[in-house]
């Protein structure tokens, strides 16, 4: 039985969307069947999204890029993060994270699953630990009932996909917290459930209850973002037995989920040192049956507050390059603070320059399309398309604005290397102004 059999509310998003993907990707209705089908493609798109635009994640495909956003207990605006919102699907970002951990969770979800057409994902963890936490509670008294009804409300409300943490073993927890990293377990889910199991010497219970879970996830397609609770958070802690012993897990959990009709993606690193990002991707890939892989940057650097979205970018080409199918942005204020609204546009930029870098060396014909257009209006310092292709138009015009009027751009000016190569027209190279001087 196909995936589409088993799963009604896949078959019937796919059956109302296929012509639109089909154009938007430049891919046949059968390459995108096809890839659903072995894993390696998911449909993000929960029916009970009212108004959602479902999208394709997983090469061939275009490379995806999701925006966090979300309150925290220091800084509670639910105003601010819906002018996030619509920052972030205007500077192209394909997907939402609402990852608030203060304030009404349940009001800031609704709310923005009507204001964002993009699909929209969670990490439910944090509104149960919430709610222990904000009772002054140890989230390692947390019930797990409490976590499988979240899971159902959330996914009832209309959530696309969600992030949980459910290949972290009580044996991974242990490693992760007391094995010799640098820096144990920074993932907030992971660390959650890692206290939750070394505290209560018990199994993670989205492990234990995986089965609740794919039921849950097989009602409303809510394809499920296997996390990666131990993924590292610094470089010299990528690639120990902890990381690829979820890892492994994971795969396992996918091959489940396909089986029962379940769309599963990978969540990946992380940290990772520049010469190990492809080794890291490639054997992810392998491990989870080449199933859509999420990643965050990779870091390729621990040493840039401030400046971590270009750290990110750097390891999100390479990644891309590597086989990796969605890039979760990172911002300015990774590691120092909350993004505010010109954090949330740098860091959907940077990711989409990642992507377009990483897609231009595969060879991807929509990327070498794109690059063959941009390197022929400069040739023809043709700024109106120039401006239609950029990544982000806005700015160009911007940057522009003082010498809109001029052909060349101010760096160049009448030393502008492709008027002076015009030839037969040496008046092209002296601006109309000085025409006298060639008497």
């Amino acid at each position: 039985m196909s995936i589409f059999e088993k799963n009604q509310a896949l078959a019937q998003l796919f059956e109302q969307h296929k012509a639109r993907l089909c154009e938007e990707e430049g891919l046949t209705e059968e390459q995108i069947r096809s890839a659903i089908e072995a894993g390696t493609m998911v449909l993000l798109g929960n029916p009970g999204h009212q108004n959602v635009k479902p999208i394709l994640v997983g090469q061939p495909a275009r490379v995806k890029v999701n925006a966090n956003i979300g309150t925290s207990p220091f800084h509670c605006s639910v105003k601010g993060e819906m002018r996030k919102l619509n920052i972030a699907l205007e500077a192209g970002a394909d997907t939402i994270m609402d990852l608030s951990i203060a304030g009404d969770l349940d009001d800031i979800r609704r709310q923005m699953l009507e204001a964002c057409p993009a699909p929209l994902g969670t990490v439910p963890m944090y509104g149960v630990a919430q709610i222990y936490i904000d009772r002054g509670e140890d989230p390692a008294t947390i019930d797990p009932e409490v976590i499988f009804a979240d899971v159902e409300k959330q996914a009832e409300q209309g959530v696309d996909f969600m992030t949980l943490h459910c290949g972290l073993t009580r044996q991974g927890a242990e490693w992760g917290a007391k094995g010799g990293r640098t820096l144990g377990i920074v993932s907030r889910g992971g660390s959650i459930l890692s206290r939750w199991m070394l505290r209560n010497d018990k199994e993670n219970p989205l492990l234990t209850g995986f089965d609740r879970l794919l039921d849950i996830a097989l009602r409303h397609n809510v394809t499920l973002s296997l996390g990666d609770g131990l993924r590292p958070g610094a470089g010299s802690d990528a690639g120990d037995a902890a990381q690829w012993m979820e890892v492994i897990m994971l795969g396992q959990l996918a091959k489940r989920g396909l089986e029962k009709g379940v769309q599963c993606m990978i969540e990946g690193p992380g940290h990772v040192s520049l010469n190990e990002v492809e080794a890291q991707i490639m054997g992810i890939k392998k491990l989870t049956n080449g199933a859509p892989l999420y990643v965050l940057g990779p870091l390729v650097t621990d040493t840039t507050p401030g400046y971590d979205h270009i750290a990110g970018a750097i390891g999100g080409a390479v990644a891309v390059r590597a086989g990796v199918d969605f890039l979760c942005y990172l911002t300015p204020a990774e590691h120092i603070t909350l993004p505010d609204e010109e954090d949330v546009k740098q860091g959907v930029m940077a990711s989409r320059v990642a992507a377009q870098a990483g897609e231009n060396a595969l060879g991807t014909p929509r990327a070498r399309a794109k690059e063959a257009r941009m390197s022929k209006a400069r040739m023809e310092l043709d700024w109106d398309a120039m401006r239609e292709i950029a990544i982000d138009p806005e700015l160009l015009e911007k940057r522009r604005e003082p010498h809109k009027n001029e052909e060349a751009c101010a760096m160049c000016g009448n030393f502008c290397a492709v008027r002076m190569m015009r030839e037969g027209n040496p008046a092209a190279v002296i601006p109309s102004h000085c025409q006298h001087h060639r008497k």
